[in-house]
């Protein structure tokens, strides 16, 4: 089996390559060639063999080299927040673009791809947190440029001729998360509905879905029941595995209507499970190796709290206020 994987070199493109790798594939990835992404090359090289094809997926005699004999495509690159809203039009050139390109590719092949593409939670829109966890079927409603092209771009794959699956991730949180968050921390109203999904298990369900019979199909891919929480619990548990220690309510956002919801929510994983067997870590799994791997960093977090904590709460819109 002949895989693409675009954006390979990141958090869940790294991921879905270490699955790969144990599967034998020959593998082929595809990105940008930043000083980040060589080096997680670099480190990925240590672990097996696979194919590195540089270039920008908006550039579309690049992305048709890449997609080249290739039997399956994973397509992970995308420009994601807080980047998209500050550069809303290089994100749609990027999101948009780049999948017509690859999905135009892949059309003109001899013999067309099984195409993976990797969508979000967050194209459900404001999510209250009532009734059930959300479905495949459950409408969709942009409420940023980000989600704005994960729904075009779901609309594209589904027009195209060629054999799809739809994924769309819960929150997938980087094991390499470093101590200086962004503030769209403070933009989750600390009552939300959220569903962790291990990073390794996200890559694990888009490896799986290379071979197993998912064709049209949308498949919701969260840590299950047992990661699913408030954004108070994952947030405080976050920043005492960080060495911070939770931070006070007044700093995150207050609910006064429904517009002041997040897009996160509790997902219904029973179908996705069935398929490709993915949910293998849970939250607590997530915390002890975020802890062992932050090493020293955690450990000077909690000598200077007062002053990181300082710094942190700075970056809130609402404490204070």
């Amino acid at each position: 089996m002949q895989v693409l994987v675009t954006g390979a070199f990141g958090n869940v493109g790294e991921s879905t390559l270490m699955a790969l790798l144990e599967k034998g594939y020959y593998i082929r990835c595809f990105d940008l060639p930043t000083k980040r992404n060589e080096k997680t090359q670099k480190k990925m090289e240590e672990i097996g063999d696979f194919q590195t094809v540089w270039g920008d997926i908006r550039d579309y005699d690049a992305v048709s080299m890449a997609a080249l004999n290739m039997e399956t495509i994973i397509h992970l690159a995308a420009i994601i927040p807080p980047v998209s809203d500050i550069n809303p039009d290089l994100a749609r050139e990027v999101n948009v673009g780049g999948t017509s390109n690859l999905l135009k590719a892949a059309q003109e092949m001899e013999s067309p791809p099984k195409f993976i593409y990797a969508s979000s939670i967050a194209t459900y829109g404001h999510c209250t947190g009532e009734g059930p966890p959300k479905t495949a079927s459950d409408p969709q409603q942009a409420t940023d440029p980000y989600t704005e092209h994960k729904i075009e771009c779901e609309k594209l794959v589904k027009a195209s001729d060629l054999p799809w699956t739809i994924l769309r991730f819960g929150v997938v949180t980087p094991l390499s998360i470093g101590m200086d968050v962004d503030p769209i921390m403070f933009e989750i109203p600390l009552e939300q509905r959220i569903e962790f999904v291990h990073t390794r298990d996200i890559g694990l369900a888009c490896a799986n879905a290379v071979e197993v019979d998912a064709q049209e199909k949308i498949l919701l891919l969260g840590g299950g029941e047992s990661c699913r929480m408030t954004y108070r619990h994952f947030v405080s548990k976050m920043l005492d595995a960080m060495g911070i220690g939770m931070l006070p309510d007044s700093a995150f956002k207050e609910v006064t209507c429904d517009e002041d919801w997040f897009h996160t929510d509790w997902m219904d994983t029973e179908e996705s499970q069935k398929i490709l067997d993915f949910q293998k870590h849970d939250f607590e799994d997530f915390l002890e190796e975020y802890k062992e791997l932050a090493g020293i960093k955690r450990y000077l977090a909690m000598l200077f709290r007062p002053l990181v904590r300082r710094r942190l709460l700075a970056k809130s819109p609402y404490y204070g206020q």
